[in-house]
């Protein structure tokens, strides 16, 4: 793999077109995009393997109706030399158009999800951290449902038609649908998305998070959100604040000083009523 090679690209679409509208709370403009991702076969069976063979004892189904292994960079060497391989950090960080670094939690920097009609998929949501690869380890075939669905428009709109009963409209719903030896890239803060309901078959995906390196504040995985696939595992919360004392506030000031708020002109406007007369 080429770190500095346009991948094959089967689709892509931007931040802002893909909500309606421009926004300020990104790491970039960067939508989605699905593309070749080249990496080794025998590296991504070994996963699969043994995430299969830790599914009994490490996997968890709480949270948006999904099973998972949390964090399983901490138990299978193989993802953590892949989450922190530098050639891939610098292809997606191209196609993000910003360097990325690994999303520091070790609770949140990678899992291993198995879907299917009895493990669930995932429910509409957004994602807390900023950037996703989506890298499918196997796909059965047939395989019915399980593709990606992006809900075309703002978030909150969304969020309002589902808490009402009523279904998102299908002429605002992107559908992307996985293909082996395809990764899928995402900026999803911020954007409503889940995997559809599988009625038939399965599939075991590696999901490998990123965030900004230069706005690593930029984030929104708020502590309930986190507490509710990890209220067993509390050591990620000492975690957290260390990464905010001594990454994400520096990176915020260093933001700030570089960017200062334009002050009010203190000269007087004419235009008065007095004027006028």
């Amino acid at each position: 793999m080429n770190a500095h090679t346009i991948p094959e690209l089967r689709c892509a679409m931007s931040r802002e077109a893909i909500i309606g509208h421009e926004t300020s709370w990104k790491v970039s403009g960067f939508g989605v995009a699905q593309y070749r991702h080249g990496y080794d076969p025998a590296l991504l069976a070994a996963i699969e393997e043994a995430a299969l063979k830790l599914k009994a004892s490490h996997a968890v189904h709480k949270h948006l109706d999904l099973t998972f292994i949390t964090g399983a960079d901490r138990y299978i060497p193989e993802i953590k030399e892949l989450l922190h391989d530098k050639l891939r950090l610098e292809r997606l960080s191209d196609m993000m158009g910003t360097k990325l670094e690994p999303y520091p939690l070790s609770i949140v920097g990678s899992t291993v999800t198995f879907m299917n009609p009895r493990d669930g998929a995932v429910e509409w949501h957004c994602d807390g951290v900023p950037v996703t690869e989506l890298i499918p380890l196997s796909i059965s075939d047939p395989l019915i449902g399980g593709h990606l669905e992006i809900y075309c428009d703002d978030s909150e709109t969304g969020r309002s038609i589902l808490e009402s009963g009523r279904e998102l409209p299908r002429n605002k719903i992107m559908r992307i649908d996985h293909k082996m030896n395809y990764a899928t890239l995402g900026q999803f803060l911020g954007v409503l998305h889940r995997t559809a309901p599988i009625q038939l078959g399965d599939r075991v995906t590696l999901v490998l998070n990123q965030r900004s390196a230069i706005k690593p504040y930029v984030d929104d995985n708020r502590m309930f959100y986190l507490a509710a696939d990890n209220d067993h595992d509390r050591s990620w919360v000492n975690e957290l604040a260390e990464d905010v004392w001594t990454n994400q506030l520096p990176a915020y000031r260093r933001h700030a000083e570089e960017h200062p708020v334009p002050q009010p002109t203190a000269e007087a406007v004419s235009g008065g009523a007095r004027e006028s007369w």
